[in-house]
């Protein structure tokens, strides 16, 4: 068996796990911080890798991502944004007490990221008398989630595996 060079076990960790951050690769890499900047910008140069940086976090992903799915694996890589996508694939749709104790989450918590999902058009709300939060990509989340996060999956409850087994 041939041994991996550094550029190709970069590559496959960014493959296997979208969004990952600078700190992250490094760490799962065992490699310097210079060693790794000194790669990462080699691989975006020639197309490669794509950079995500933003409030100074660096995400990876391989270019053949959608911007959808870009955002989708920013917020699977995150724990609470992720319980929250988890709840509202398994159950549909739920108000927003429901989610905070279904995730186990303070209430502010909880708002802070599901401001956001709603933001960036993941997860919607209806306006009836009492407010309600569902998904709007749920193929594409489900998709991705038993792609990149087959530990979800394996355990998630009975109807959350009907969900995925379904797709």
């Amino acid at each position: 068996m041939q041994k991996l060079t550094r550029e190709e076990k970069i590559i496959l960790e960014i493959q296997n796990n979208p969004g990952i951050r600078f700190r992250e690769l490094m760490k799962m890499l065992g490699i310097t911080n210079g060693i790794l900047s000194y790669y990462i910008t080699k691989l975006e140069k020639i197309g490669t890798v794509h950079v995500q940086r933003k409030s100074g976090v660096s995400r990876f992903f391989m270019p053949d991502l959608t911007d959808d799915e870009l955002k989708l694996t920013k917020y699977l890589r995150m724990p609470t944004p992720k319980k929250i996508l988890v709840v509202l694939l398994e159950d549909k749709e739920l108000t927003f007490k429901q989610i905070t104790e279904k995730i186990g989450m303070a209430p502010a918590t909880t708002s802070f990221y599901l401001k956001k999902l709603v933001q960036d058009k993941i997860v919607r709300t209806t306006n009836n008398v009492l407010k309600k939060y569902s998904i709007i990509k749920e193929v594409q989340i489900a998709n991705l989630i038993s792609e990149y996060h087959p530990d979800l999956v394996e355990n998630a409850s009975g109807n959350l595996a009907d969900i995925f087994s379904s797709y």
